[in-house]
C-alpha cells in the first residue's frame, strides 16, 4: 500500500508541476502559485488540520487547548485577519508582510504576534511554532478568520487555509448549530471534497429539563441530513466544563492521533481535491480574462438574445441550401436506379418474338434460297420480309416495355423540378427516335454460328441487351441534363439564401470566434 501511495504522490507532483506551467502560460499566475503550494505540501508529508467557525464559537480557545498554551487570543471580538499556522518547535513567530511593495519575513516574539494577526492589509501570513508534543513533526494546525466576517480579505484567507487543509474542523456554538450560515458554509466545504468534522462547542448550555441530550444530537443529525450533508463525524465539547458528562474531548484527541497516522493518503486525496478546485477557479479566471473579448464578439453578433436567433437562422439557411444540393444528387441517383430497374424488368423477346427471330436467322444461313425461278430476287425479298416481321414485332415490344414507361418516368421527374409544357416535349420528342433500326438485328447475326434453338436464345439475349444499352445511354445523358437543370434551379432558389448568409457574415464570424473561444478554453481545461 505504501508503495502505491508513493507512486501516486510522485505522479501527482509531476501533474501539479505540469498544470502550474500550463496555467502560468495562460496568464494565471495566481492559480499556478496555488498548485505549486500543493506540490510543496506533498513534499512535507504533514497532516494539515484547519479550524473554521464563528468568531464567538470558541474556535481559538479550542486551538489553544490542543496546543496546551494560550497562543491565540480567544476574545469574541474579531482579532484575526489572517490564517495562523501552528506547528511544534522552538517558540517563535514568523511574519511575512509587504513593506513598500516588497515581501519581507520577520521573526518576532510570540507575545507580540496578536498585533500582526489584526493586520489583513500588509501581513501575508502568520506562522507560529511552540513546543507542542501532541503535534510532533507530523501535524500543522490552521486557525482561520471567522466565517461571519464580511471582509473579503478574511474570506480569501479562509479559502487559502481550506486549499491546503487535509481535514477541516468546523466549530459551532451550541445555540446556533442550525443557523443557515452553518449549513451554507458546510455545503461549500463539501464541494472541496475534504473530510469535514463538526464540533459542537459550549454544550454546557444544554438543559436536560427542556430536551434530552440524545434528542438534541438526533436533531443535529437530521438538520444536516436535510441539507444532504454527511460530515465525517460530529464531536460535542464543553471547553468551560472539561468534565461535562457529554463532552467528547478524549474522542477528539483520539481522532487527531488516527488522522495523523493517515496523513500521507489524506494528503494525496486532499491535494487531488484542491487541485480540481483550483482548475475550477482557473476556468472562472479564464472566463473573466476573456469577458471583454466575449462581450465584443457578442456585440458584433447582435447581443446575447440575438446571437441565438442568428445561430438558428444561419443553421436553417445552411440546412436549406444543403438539402437543395442533396436533392439534386438524390434525383440523379434515384433516376439512374429507376431506369436500370425498368430496363432489367423489360421482357423484349417472349416466345412469339423468339420464333420470329429464329425465322429471321434461318433466312441468314449460308445457302438459304427461296424458290427455283428468279431465286436470287426471291431470296432477297424473303430475307427482307422476315427481317421486317421480326423488327416490327420487337419494336412494338420495345415501345410497350421500355419507351412508354421511360418517357413517363422522365416527364414525372421533370415535372418535379418545375419543368413542363412545350419545351419539355420538344426535348423528349426526339428522345426515342433513331436509337436503333433493323440494321441492328442484322449486325448481330453470327454467320459462323451453328443455327438452331440454342443460338436463337443467345441471339435474342444479345439483341435485347443491345437495344436496352441504347436506351440506357440515351436516358443517362438525359438524366444528366435534367440534373444540371435541377442544379441550376436549386442555385437560383439558393441565391437569396446565400445573399442572406452574406448579410449575416459579420455576425456569423463573431459566433464562430465565440465558439472557438469556448472550444479553446474547454480544451485547455480538459488537458488540465
Amino acid at each position: 500500500m505504501s508503495r502505491t501511495i508513493e507512486r501516486n504522490t510522485q505522479a501527482m507532483e509531476t501533474a501539479l508541476a505540469n498544470m502550474a506551467s500550463l496555467m502560468a502560460e495562460a496568464g494565471d499566475e495566481g492559480d499556478a502559485k496555488r498548485l505549486r503550494e500543493l506540490q510543496s505540501k506533498l513534499d512535507q508529508g504533514q497532516l494539515t488540520a484547519a479550524f473554521c467557525g464563528h468568531f464567538s464559537a470558541g474556535k481559538s480557545t479550542l486551538v489553544n487547548k490542543l496546543c496546551g498554551t494560550e497562543l491565540l487570543p480567544s476574545s469574541p471580538i474579531p482579532t484575526s485577519a489572517n490564517v495562523v499556522s501552528i506547528k511544534n518547535g522552538e517558540a517563535k513567530a514568523v511574519i511575512k508582510k509587504l513593506v513598500s511593495g516588497q515581501e519581507q519575513t520577520l521573526e518576532v516574539p510570540i507575545q507580540d504576534v496578536n498585533a500582526y494577526c489584526k493586520d489583513g492589509e500588509t501581513v501575508l501570513s502568520v506562522s507560529l511554532s511552540y513546543p507542542i508534543p501532541r503535534l510532533g513533526s507530523h501535524t500543522v494546525l490552521l486557525d482561520t478568520p471567522g466565517i461571519d466576517s464580511t471582509d473579503d480579505a478574511h474570506r480569501m484567507a479562509t479559502e487559502s487555509a481550506l486549499h491546503l487543509a487535509d481535514v477541516v474542523f468546523y466549530v459551532m456554538d451550541y445555540n446556533h448549530v442550525q443557523s443557515e450560515i452553518n449549513f451554507t458554509f458546510a455545503k461549500q466545504l463539501k464541494e472541496w471534497g475534504k473530510p469535514l468534522y463538526l464540533i459542537v462547542n459550549q454544550i454546557d448550555k444544554h438543559r436536560d429539563s427542556e430536551l434530552s441530550f440524545e434528542a438534541y444530537k438526533q436533531s443535529v443529525d437530521e438538520a444536516f441530513g436535510n441539507w444532504h450533508l454527511e460530515p465525517s463525524g460530529i464531536v460535542y465539547l464543553s471547553l468551560r466544563q472539561p468534565n461535562h458528562p457529554h463532552s467528547e474531548w478524549s474522542s477528539l484527541l483520539a481522532l487527531f492521533e488516527s488522522l495523523a497516522e493517515l496523513r500521507t493518503p489524506l494528503a494525496v486525496c486532499s491535494v487531488d481535491s484542491s487541485a480540481r478546485h483550483v482548475v475550477r477557479l482557473h476556468g472562472k479566471a479564464l472566463e473573466a480574462a476573456s469577458e471583454e473579448e466575449r462581450e465584443r464578439l457578442l456585440t458584433l453578433a447582435g447581443g446575447e438574445g440575438e446571437a441565438e436567433k442568428v445561430r438558428e437562422e444561419i443553421a436553417s439557411l445552411e440546412g436549406e441550401i444543403e438539402r437543395g444540393q442533396a436533392e439534386v444528387d438524390t434525383l440523379r441517383t434515384r433516376l439512374r436506379l429507376e431506369v436500370q430497374s425498368l430496363l432489367d424488368n423489360a421482357n423484349l423477346t417472349p416466345a412469339a418474338t423468339r420464333d420470329l427471330a429464329q425465322s429471321f436467322l434461318e433466312s441468314r444461313k449460308p445457302g438459304f434460297k427461296a424458290g427455283l425461278l428468279f431465286a436470287g430476287a426471291k431470296t432477297a425479298a424473303e430475307q427482307e420480309r422476315r427481317l421486317q416481321a421480326f423488327y416490327h414485332d420487337l419494336h412494338a415490344k420495345v415501345q410497350a416495355g421500355i419507351e412508354w414507361h421511360l418517357l413517363d418516368l422522365l416527364r414525372r421527374a421533370a415535372d418535379g423540378i418545375g419543368w413542363r409544357g412545350e419545351t419539355l416535349e420538344a426535348e423528349l420528342s426526339p428522345f426515342v427516335n433513331g436509337l436503333w433500326d433493323a440494321d441492328l438485328l442484322v449486325s448481330h447475326v453470327n454467320t459462323g454460328a451453328s443455327f438452331g434453338n440454342a443460338y436463337t436464345m443467345t441471339y435474342s439475349r444479345e439483341i435485347a441487351e443491345a437495344v436496352k444499352s441504347q436506351y440506357r445511354k440515351r436516358a443517362l445523358t438525359w438524366i444528366d441534363a435534367l440534373g444540371d437543370r435541377a442544379a441550376a434551379a436549386g442555385e437560383a432558389a439558393a441565391a437569396p439564401l446565400r445573399a442572406r448568409l452574406a448579410e449575416l457574415a459579420t455576425q456569423a464570424g463573431a459566433l464562430s470566434a465565440l465558439a472557438a473561444l469556448a472550444e479553446r478554453a474547454a480544451a485547455h481545461l480538459a488537458r488540465l
